[in-house]
């Protein structure tokens, strides 16, 4: 049934989706059956409702294509779609007025030309193909033109202007975007180099998140604000040419432009080499350089490109923390040499400078701290929520895509008893491969993080033909970074986190340092779990048999019996009780008993229905709990477990030893009105199996 329900309704979406084709199909059969031709009373009040139906129709489809191209699917179809039933629509406004040889034909061009511009693939193709193939039976059938010249000029002209918008505008469209793509690229950069060069803890990585970007881009700007207006300030003041502020880069061997004013458009964008000229004689001097009366053939001042003639000149060093870390330059285009006072006030500013890039840096330390927090504040609450591995593996990988989005994540855990690693989840690429795989203590990065409790690789570069993550065979492929991070409790590894993405430096220090602090409460409550799943077996089930003890037993039988008498269904009871066991106790001693109690639970649990319930009931009696069973049905696994017990041998210091076993059935509602009868009934048909010879079955009713 569900099978049919499945095919009717992919066959429904089917003909949903080929529905605008069935209506470009039966519109493209009117134009060639010639029901445009323009009567001479003008529109005839079929081709009216022809129209109307037309654009009913197009207004449907295209809404619906503007919908799959917000959801991103099946655009070339609906492309495709749409311009057949354009070009019906303009073959019928060419027929209304004067046919293939009327003024409107140009329409076709335009319309060809359109379609190949701006529709996926491969339906601008497709387009033209059909264009010329539809016009055929109008031009020998409908208009009756017997020369094939003039076809097959319309079919030239129509491939040209399809295949010259198909090829050249979808590359000037290629060619726009690359450029787009490109300058935004250009400008990530640049906002990473600028972060970079004003130390703003960490610039964001080329695999940075969204938010990382947008937080370096507004303090970028808000740095280059505060530099401008101190800078403005001197230019106005000191009544200076250029004032231009640089800073050295990461290496020391080049200088920046941080920012600048300037009267004249030929500063140059650099960078400057940091050991050349006057620049580099206060980069190596670190000590203030104040130059008079220039002449007009110095070229030592390298920030312009032009000819500048620069008069008088100042720089003074920008010194952080006892090092050097730029230079704040001054010069005049005027015979004004710049007094010591003006050197004084300059020296000053640099202050002001760098007390701009620290405020600035310690707001983004800031934000990045409360975005740490936060994330880690959600990541904890959901990973306390969670009471079993399951969800605490859930709400783990949920928390880390937030902090660090992966194309691939694991949890393992580790057994320091078998020496064996177990994938216990997988997500993202190849995880139906991965999930639940079990492998060795090998010397793979994933056991290699347990020995040693540290993360790998050093700089979470992943370069699957020297490195395995699993195993040979359960290797990763095409990812760019790796991260693998120790579960630690106490001061033992008990598993791993694994992470890879395709970008290249994806787990940067920041990323990595809060993932770290997140494993470390993943690997808790996973530990946590494992002690909640403990307390209830050990408040559920007897620990030598590993059955149900006898309180959750109870429970089990009356929701059962609630659920037998609602639906008017049987459920049975079995009873057993091991022949003589007081005997097995007293000669062969209480271990070898509690091998048998233990060998009598593991033979309940495998003959048993998923459905049935087993239980210790106390000492040797055990209990069997099967829903929709009848008393024949219940009486059949009695005997099946009577004969397995009785097959078995248990090999003790005294010798061989077998047991038997006795059984007895009780159905409801048929032998009992209540949960509490249909035990003593059970009970009474147990005495009777045990009084009538033992090793047998006996039903209520037969007692």
């Amino acid at each position: 049934m569900s099978a049919l329900v499945h095919a009717t309704l992919k066959l429904r979406k089917s003909s949903r989706a080929a529905f605008g084709f069935v209506a470009a199909a039966i519109f493209g059969l009117l134009p060639p059956l010639g029901v445009f031709h323009l009567a001479s009373t003008g529109p005839s009040l079929e081709q009216g409702a022809v129209a109307v139906a037309w654009g009913v129709i197009f207004a449907s489809r295209a809404s619906s294509r503007f919908k799959a191209e917000s959801a991103g699917a099946g655009l070339a179809w609906r492309d495709l779609e749409l311009g057949l039933l354009l070009l019906v629509a303009v073959h019928a406004a060419v027929q209304l007025y004067g046919g293939l040889s009327g003024p409107l034909y140009p329409m076709v061009y335009v319309l060809v030309a359109f379609v190949a511009s701006f529709a996926h693939a491969p339906a601008g193709s497709v387009m033209v193909l059909l264009a010329v193939a539809y016009e055929a039976p109008i031009h020998f059938l409908t208009e009756r033109q017997q020369d094939p010249k003039s076809f097959g000029l319309h079919a030239l002209f129509i491939l040209f202007f399809g295949v010259l918008n198909l090829v050249f505008t979808r590359v000037e469209i290629a060619r726009v975007r690359e450029r787009s793509k490109r300058e935004l690229s250009d400008e990530r950069e640049k906002v990473r180099q600028n972060a970079r060069m004003f130390r703003l803890v960490s610039a964001p990585s080329r695999g940075g998140g969204g938010t990382d970007e947008r937080l370096f881009t507004s303090s970028v700007q808000e740095v280059h604000h505060q530099l401008y207006r101190a800078l403005n300030l001197l230019h106005r003041t000191l009544e200076l040419h250029t004032c231009v502020f640089l800073l050295l880069d990461e290496s020391g061997e080049r200088l920046h432009i941080a920012e600048l004013v300037a009267d004249s458009e030929d500063v140059a964008s650099g960078p400057f080499a940091a050991g050349e000229g006057v620049l580099g004689a206060v980069v190596r001097r670190q000590l203030p350089m104040n130059l008079e009366h220039l002449k007009s053939s110095y070229k030592g001042i390298g920030y312009y490109s032009g000819g500048i003639e620069v008069k008088n000149f100042l720089g003074v060093p920008v010194m952080q923390s006892g090092r050097i870390v730029g230079v704040l330059c001054a010069d005049r285009t005027e015979e004004r040499p710049f007094s010591a006072k003006e050197e004084e006030i300059l020296s000053a500013s640099v202050e002001d400078l760098l007390r701009a890039m620290e405020n600035e840096r310690v707001f983004v330390q800031l934000e990045h701290s409360k975005r740490e927090q936060a994330q880690l504040h959600r990541a904890s609450q959901a990973l306390g929520a969670a009471l079993d591995d399951e969800a605490v593996m859930q709400a783990a990988l949920g928390a880390i895509a937030d902090i660090a989005p992966y194309d691939f994540a694991a949890i393992t855990t580790f057994d320091a008893e078998t020496r064996k690693h177990e994938v216990q989840r997988a997500t993202g690429e190849r995880a139906d491969e991965i999930d639940g795989l079990v492998f060795r203590d090998n010397t793979s990065l994933t056991a290699m993080v347990v020995k040693n409790r540290h993360y790998l690789p050093y700089r979470c570069d992943f370069d699957p033909r020297q490195q395995t993550v699993f195993t040979r065979r359960a290797n990763l492929r095409g990812m760019g970074s790796l991260l693998i991070l120790p579960l630690i409790v106490g001061e033992e590894a008990t598993g791993t986190l694994v992470l890879a993405a395709h970008k290249r430096q994806a787990f940067g220090n920041s990323a990595r340092e809060t993932l770290t602090v997140l494993a470390n409460q993943i690997a808790v409550s996973l530990a946590n779990s494992a002690a909640v799943r403990r307390l209830e077996e050990l408040a559920t089930t007897d620990g030598l048999t590993g059955c149900l003890n006898k309180r959750v037993f109870l429970e089990e039988l009356e929701k059962k019996r609630r659920s037998a008498q609602r639906f008017g269904r049987k459920v049975s009871l079995l009873m057993t009780d091991i022949d003589h066991f007081k005997s097995v106790n007293d000669t062969y001693g209480h271990a070898t008993g509690d091998v048998v109690l233990k060998r009598l639970g593991e033979i309940l649990r495998g003959l048993k229905r998923d459905t049935d319930t087993v239980s210790r009931f106390g000492g040797e009696e055990f209990c069997v709990l099967c829903e929709e069973t009848d008393t024949r049905g219940a009486v059949q696994l009695g005997n099946r477990i009577r004969e397995a017990l009785e097959a078995e041998v248990f090999h003790t210091e005294l010798g061989n030893l077998t047991v038997t076993l006795s059984v007895g059935v009780a159905t409801y509602p048929q032998d009992a009105d209540d949960s509490a009868s249909l035990f003593e009934a059970s009970d009474k048909a147990l005495y009777a199996a045990k009084h009538g010879g033992r090793n047998q079955v006996r039903a209520a009713r037969e007692g």
